[in-house]
């Protein structure tokens, strides 16, 4: 064999190893990326949030309560928001996310995986330009000792996956102070639901606060 043979067997030899590593390395940079990229929609979101309940407060300059709003607290968010569709309720399948009649919210999944309930969603919802949609849920919940409407959203739009609850789907409370926490924390309907261990229907509904106080939340999605 000439040394030219051999240079080019050795040319051929790096390339395959490069396509190894590369076949290896590429797809988990795409998804640390990705992962990454939720994480920087969840904060923003969850800043935007914050940003558009303390207008709220400045304007009306009342608690952002049941006996003051009522049931039309989600029209009443939707007005700091650059609001494309309104979605209307999800109840009786209607809206822009339907259920099935059995109660189970199956365009979306829990963190585990499974079935999300819907009770905590179908009070109404929009979708801002950006494809991002929320649901408000508006009822007796607002009414309630520890008090506050909830508000979920879908960080990247319904249109894109994973539609899971701790993945790109997470559920804040707006105490009547004005105050917006990430559902799972201190004060808050739902403190122990953040497993992907968990079968419960509302596996996810508190991941919302792993997801702000844990710096390797994301990249261990």
């Amino acid at each position: 064999m000439d040394k030219k043979t051999l240079t080019l067997t050795e040319v051929l030899i790096t390339i395959v190893v490069i396509g190894i590593i590369s076949a290896i390395t590429i797809p988990a940079v795409v998804n640390m990326t990705y992962k990454k990229e939720l994480e920087t929609v969840f904060k923003k979101q969850f800043s935007s949030l914050k940003q558009a309940v303390l207008l709220i407060k400045s304007k009306d300059s009342v608690l952002l309560d049941f006996e003051n709003y009522k049931k039309e607290f989600k029209p009443r968010l939707a007005q700091e928001y650059n609001v494309i569709y309104d979605c209307g309720v999800i109840n009786n399948n209607t809206g822009c996310i339907i259920s099935d009649e059995d109660g189970i919210f199956r365009y979306y999944k829990s963190y585990s995986g499974g079935n999300l309930s819907r009770s905590y969603f179908d009070d109404g919802g929009f979708i801002l330009n950006d494809g991002t949609t929320f649901f408000i849920e508006q009822g007796n919940q607002a009414q309630n000792d520890i008090g506050g409407y909830i508000v979920s959203i879908d960080i990247n739009g319904y249109s894109k996956k994973p539609n899971k609850m701790g993945y790109d789907l997470f559920m804040f409370q707006i105490k009547p102070e004005g105050e917006v926490l990430p559902m799972g924390s201190k004060n808050t309907y739902f403190r122990n639901y953040c497993s992907k261990k968990s079968t419960s229907e509302y596996s996810g509904y508190s991941c919302a606060y792993n997801a702000l106080t844990d710096k390797d939340y994301f990249s261990k999605l």
